[in-house]
C-alpha cells in the first residue's frame, strides 16, 4: 500500500520516535540519529533561522572558532560519527555523553518544528516535562 507523506510528516514521526526511544528505552544512539534527521530536515526550510545555524553562529563568534569546526567538532560530531563510516576502521570508537547528545538533537528538532509552524509533536510535551524534572540546569 502506498502512502503520501510530507517532509514535515516524516520529521514529526522521526522526532516522536526519537523521544520514545530516549524516554522509554534509554536507546540514545537511535534517538540521536532520528532526532538528527528530523532536525536537519526541518532546518533546511528554516535556513539561517534553524537551531543549528543559530548555535553555530553564536558559538563560532563567542569562542572565535571557524563555523565549520563548531559544526563538525561540536554540534554535529555525534550524529555524523553515527551516520558515516568515512575514514573509520572496524574497531574505531568515540567517547560521547550519549544522553546529553540525544537531548541536544531532540531539543534542536523541537525548536526547528516550533519555529517552522508553531507546533509540537505528540511526544514533545512529555520530553519537555522530563527535561524540566530531570535537567533543571538547562532552564
Amino acid at each position: 500500500m502506498k502512502y503520501c507523506i510530507t517532509k514535515i510528516d516524516a520529521a514529526v514521526n522521526q522526532l516522536d520516535w526519537a523521544i520514545k526511544l530516549f524516554l522509554d528505552h534509554k536507546a540514545y544512539v537511535p534517538a540521536i540519529t532520528l532526532a538528527g534527521a528530523a532536525e536537519e530536515l526541518i532546518g533546511e526550510i528554516l535556513n539561517n533561522e534553524a537551531a543549528f545555524r543559530e548555535l553555530q553562529s553564536l558559538l563560532s563568534s563567542k569562542y572565535n572558532l571557524d563555523p565549520k569546526i563548531v559544526s563538525q567538532e561540536y554540534l554535529n560530531k555525534a550524529k555524523n560519527w553515527l551516520k558515516h563510516w568515512k575514514n573509520c576502521k572496524d574497531n574505531d570508537c568515540i567517547e560521547l555523553e550519549l544522553e546529553t547528545e540525544a537531548m541536544q538533537y531532540i531539543i534542536r528538532a523541537i525548536s526547528n518544528l516550533f519555529s517552522h509552524n508553531c507546533s509540537l509533536t505528540s511526544e514533545s510535551p512529555r520530553f519537555l516535562k522530563w527535561l524540566y524534572e530531570n535537567r533543571k540546569d538547562i532552564f
